[in-house]
């Protein structure tokens, strides 16, 4: 299972070219397919291995797959982007015996030439030092 999420971790991670890596949107296609596919099987080792740049970002696949996961999704995706390196992904599909609509916002940036989904709100604690936060005094 390690060797898997290497290889897919390397796969969505633009290479060892650092200097030219930019963000590519069918790599973007290719990390997404990945976290529905770990969301559709229940994989949270394989989630927690695409989510790994956050400190707890195994709290945070377990959390996403308890909201989202082993639903036989049938997925397409929107995007778009305000900012560089920023995109806001809209994932919508159907889910469950009766196929109702499943409709899940993400953030994803490029950072250090790879992806990375924002945590779900309250499951990961908030950097003291992010944006929009006070310094302690």
């Amino acid at each position: 299972m390690a060797v898997l999420c290497a290889v897919l971790l390397t796969a969505c991670g633009g290479g060892d070219d650092s200097a030219s890596a930019k963000p590519d949107l069918a790599d973007q296609d290719r990390f997404l397919q990945d976290y529905v596919q770990f969301l559709n099987t229940s994989d949270e080792d394989g989630l927690a291995g695409l989510l790994d740049a956050h400190p707890q970002g195994s709290k945070d696949a377990r959390a996403r797959i308890k909201a989202y996961g082993g639903q036989d999704w049938d997925v397409r995706w929107t995007r778009t982007s305000e900012f560089a390196g920023v995109w806001k992904v809209d994932i919508t599909g159907t889910a469950g015996t009766k196929n109702r609509p499943v409709r899940v916002t993400e953030t994803l940036t490029w950072e250090k030439e790879h992806w990375v989904m924002t945590p779900l709100p309250g499951v990961v604690p908030t950097p003291p030092d992010a944006a929009g936060t006070e310094p302690p005094g």
